[in-house]
């Protein structure tokens, strides 16, 4: 069953209402530049070049996460991610004026500066009044949960927030003692489910015991209530876009890993791979020469690093980087990449911020060892010792490694098991939900890393 929640419905009126308010702002921002002189063929000048930039916005917004309420609550973080994404804008304003329209009867640039002052303030105006109505809790669907697991407490909200991922959550049915940290969850017996569905107007049922007769035999009895079924692992899945390692089985494998019906995206995702490598690679190689003397004249050691790396259906491959450590700097063993890395050169420290030692990846993925999105390729030591003590680690090795990937981007490097296990889970729910919008939506949130300075 596929679930919407409060938190899709909020990020889609984000979308629809940003472009609303870029269409407005034009109107006005013509009005008050040409005031008496404005007219309709001012307005069908700009409507087509405008439209075209504010595609060009939209994907900027998104990249940058301002279509997602839960990513922008601080009002500190909102107002850091909209200056870089209005500094960014109206860049490509400029570059796009001069590039498409240099001698055309316009040349925005009075109405570029007019129209990022007045979106801005339609933009925080309806930023207030949606941060308002999204806090309704009649806005969101109620939830009861069926059966207890211990896992139940990382879906639940923190700090008060009941609408932490567009539910309320009202309780949950068991005979089971719950956790002493569960407090805000009205415990119900079983044979008091029909009045609790009653009085809480639960229109979501998160079954945690499927195949547990007692469970079936009171859901059929409930049929006629007309509420939504869905299990724990997809209710899981769906609000934090991870897999839930604890509670799965090989079954789940079975259930979701076809990838015999991936044929078809598999060749076009390598399509695109190899279009990507090129582009990529061209815009590049001007680069290259520089960082190559700046690894150099840094420190001694060769400018290309090379280690072996596990791939696709765990074969070896040779993994190329700019090289950001110091010489022999591995020579106790391999050690995973941790906070402040003293192994990391001061100018490595930067490339590694804004991912420009990854440029010779690109050989990698052209030569068809990497993807542009997959998990990070991992090291054999380290494969062969997290797979003894974390269940399902090789099936991350069903599919290519990438350069970025949902895991990359949710949660950096892992620099211990417990850290490998969560990026484990944001891998697996790749693998599980890969297809080619979702890779062309992780590598625009890169844009987003790469601009925060977010590598290691």
């Amino acid at each position: 069953m596929k679930i919407y929640n409060g938190l899709k419905i909020r990020k889609i009126a984000a979308f629809l209402s940003t472009i609303g308010l870029f269409y407005l702002s034009l109107w006005l921002t013509l009005i008050i530049r040409y005031q008496s002189d404005y007219n309709v063929n001012l307005w069908q000048l700009h409507f087509e070049p405008f439209t075209w930039l504010f595609a060009l916005w939209l994907i900027i917004f998104y990249s940058f996460n301002l279509f997602d309420p839960a990513s922008t609550q601080s009002g500190v973080q909102f107002l850091n991610q909209y200056l870089k994404v209005t500094v960014i804008n109206l860049g490509l304003g400029f570059i796009y004026f001069y590039a498409f329209y240099p001698k055309n009867e316009i040349r925005p640039r009075t109405v570029l500066v007019i129209l990022i002052g007045v979106f801005t303030i339609f933009y925080f105006v309806w930023r207030k009044l949606a941060h308002r109505i999204n806090y309704q809790k009649k806005l969101y669907p109620a939830v009861l949960f069926i059966g207890y697991e211990p896992l139940i407490k990382e879906i639940l909200p923190k700090s008060g927030a009941e609408q932490r991922y567009g539910y309320v959550y009202k309780g949950i049915v068991t005979n089971t003692p719950l956790d002493p940290e569960i407090t805000n969850l009205t415990t119900y017996p079983f044979n008091q489910l029909t009045e609790a569905i009653k009085n809480e107007k639960i229109s979501l049922l998160v079954i945690n015991e499927p195949g547990n007769e007692e469970i079936i035999n009171l859901l059929f009895k409930i049929l006629p209530l007309r509420v939504n079924f869905v299990s724990l692992t997809n209710f899981y899945e769906n609000i934090t876009y991870r897999v839930p390692l604890k509670i799965i089985s090989r079954g789940w494998f079975l259930d979701n890993l076809a990838e015999g019906s991936k044929t078809f995206y598999e060749s076009g995702k390598r399509l695109l791979d190899i279009i990507l490598s090129l582009i990529f690679g061209f815009v590049a190689l001007p680069l290259s020469p520089f960082i190559a003397l700046a690894i150099k004249i840094s420190s001694q050691g060769p400018v290309i690093f090379k280690q072996i790396r596990v791939g696709k259906d765990g074969n070896n491959f040779v993994a190329l980087k700019f090289r950001t450590m110091y010489q022999n700097a591995e020579k106790s063993g391999a050690t995973w990449a941790k906070e402040n890395d003293p192994r990391v050169t001061n100018i490595g420290r930067f490339f590694r911020k804004i991912r420009l030692d990854e440029i010779p990846q690109l050989i990698n993925i052209l030569k068809g060892d990497m993807s542009f999105v997959g998990p990070r390729p991992e090291r054999p030591e380290f494969i062969d010792q997290l797979e003894k003590e974390i269940p399902f680690y090789r099936e991350r090795l069903l599919i290519k490694p990438g350069l970025t990937g949902w895991a990359q981007i949710n949660l950096a490097y892992a620099d211990s098991v417990e850290a490998t296990l969560k990026k484990l889970q944001y891998d697996l729910y790749y693998v599980k939900r890969r297809s080619l919008f979702f890779d062309l939506s992780i590598v625009l949130k890169t844009i987003n890393i790469i601009f925060k300075r977010g590598g290691r």
